[in-house]
């Protein structure tokens, strides 16, 4: 599962990235972060699936037990599926969510609540030399998402958002044929975020706006190749065409 190997995004951003088979011409990523600095942090804890290999990439970025903060994006399996461990490995992290992220994990495991910080969308935190914000994205599927962004790289962990589905193994969208990055990112956020083809197009335009001030330099999605320099602007173009788009094609049945 974890065939292409992490990722470093900038000397203290390490990129935690697998790419399980997918259909006849379909991947799509698992990916997680490490942002180092002197209060180490994990951003989502991967698949449980993928678990040796997980800690084999997230060991090479930084020692468990130096790591602060565990901040979990949402409540998505494939974005939480190591949690329990990685708060028995990283004794001295404080957990970073939504308030209802804990609740809707309560049946699936008791959070040590002396661990926990809750952060509301748009709340800026500290984790030691780093300045961070969390962020909802524009397009999600769990009411508890929280984007990243982190002041110091400029990079931005945007959940499930700006993921798309890819042919092979890259790094980035702009080694991608652009009509297949384009054609996929639009199909996958219309089948993340339904809603988003419906919405009203000023409230839209605005949640794609608190990005966009955020200035970040790259964009990195949990389920897709990273977005640098002017394919930021594209990518934040492409999310804003999406109201009054048909809906994304049906998925695949097996019968």
């Amino acid at each position: 599962m974890f065939d292409a190997p992490a990722l470093a995004i900038d000397p203290d951003v390490v990129l935690i990235r697998s790419l399980p088979e997918g259909g006849e011409a379909v991947r799509i990523a698992v990916n997680s972060l490490v942002i180092k600095g002197s209060e180490p942090i994990l951003v989502d804890t991967g698949a449980a699936t993928g678990r040796e290999g997980w800690w084999e990439q997230v060991e090479g970025a930084v020692d468990p037990g130096d790591v602060r903060w565990i901040f979990l994006s949402h409540d998505d399996i494939d974005h939480y599926g190591n949690l329990v461990e990685a708060l028995e490995r990283c004794p001295d992290a404080t957990l970073v969510a939504s308030w209802h992220l804990d609740q809707r994990l309560a049946a699936y495991t008791r959070l040590p609540m002396e661990r926990m910080r809750w952060v509301n969308d748009g709340e800026p935190f500290t984790a030691g030399d780093r300045e961070l914000v969390a962020l909802r994205p524009p397009a999600y599927d769990s009411p508890t998402t929280r984007g990243l962004f982190d002041r110091t790289s400029g990079v931005y962990w945007a959940s499930d958002c700006f993921g798309t589905p890819v042919p092979h193994a890259v790094d980035e969208v702009c080694e991608l044929d652009r009509d297949v990055w384009e054609d996929g990112f639009s199909v996958y956020q219309r089948l993340l975020s339904p809603w988003a083809t419906e919405i009203d197009v000023m409230r839209w335009r605005a949640a794609i706006g608190r990005v966009a001030a955020l200035g970040p330099l790259v964009i990195a999605s949990a389920h897709g190749p990273l977005a640098r320099r002017t394919d930021v602007a594209r990518s934040l173009d492409l999310l804003a065409d999406l109201p009054g788009m048909p809906e994304a094609p049906p998925e695949p049945s097996r019968r």
